[in-house]
């Protein structure tokens, strides 16, 4: 009977993006005694991935009104909200979600880097319309706000080229 050898020409291509949360997600110590959520459907699916390597796995369009407990929230380009108010409390809704020392692992579109002068956008309720794309300062700025600390955010390609930021936050006490 012959072997079938699959080549990694063969499998196709993630991009950088995907590739980094992978990278994390395969750090995580005793991940098979693990909850995770993969929120929304973003750049396809991640069950299957995630299923290999985690005890339970949640897949949800929205973590609002949900009283799970997980160890890992996965939300690839599925943070959405056509206002900042909404983007502000799905970020909220994460962090009440995560067990304490849990992660959000997650993809933004990013602005470029010439424009990093760009006034930050803040929310006073008035239904500001969400930008189209993130600073890694206001990322992160936002991710506190929400009460997720430790950010690592990155820089990434993503399908067609497109820069994304790759972020890694942690829900940790305020004590």
């Amino acid at each position: 009977m012959e072997r079938l050898v699959a080549h990694e020409s063969s499998r196709p291509s993630l991009p950088g993006t995907v590739l980094e949360i992978e990278r994390w997600l395969g750090r995580l110590p005793q991940r098979e005694r693990k909850a995770v959520a993969d929120l929304g459907r973003g750049l396809g699916s991640r069950l299957r991935l995630l299923s290999s390597r985690f005890g339970e796995v949640h897949e949800l369009d929205s973590l609002e009104g949900c009283e799970l407990r997980v160890d890992a929230v996965v939300a690839i380009d599925s943070i959405r909200g056509p206002r900042l108010t909404d983007f502000d409390r799905t970020l909220v809704s994460i962090r009440r979600s995560l067990v304490e020392g849990g992660l959000l692992l997650a993809t933004f579109p990013a602005a470029p880097k010439e424009t990093i002068a760009r006034a930050m956008l803040l929310d006073g309720g008035d239904g500001t319309p969400l930008p189209p794309v993130f600073h890694e300062i206001e990322l992160q700025y936002r991710l506190q706000r929400a009460g997720l600390r430790g950010a690592a955010i990155r820089r990434a390609a993503d399908r067609d080229d497109r820069e994304m930021l790759v972020c890694r936050a942690v829900r940790r006490a305020d004590n």
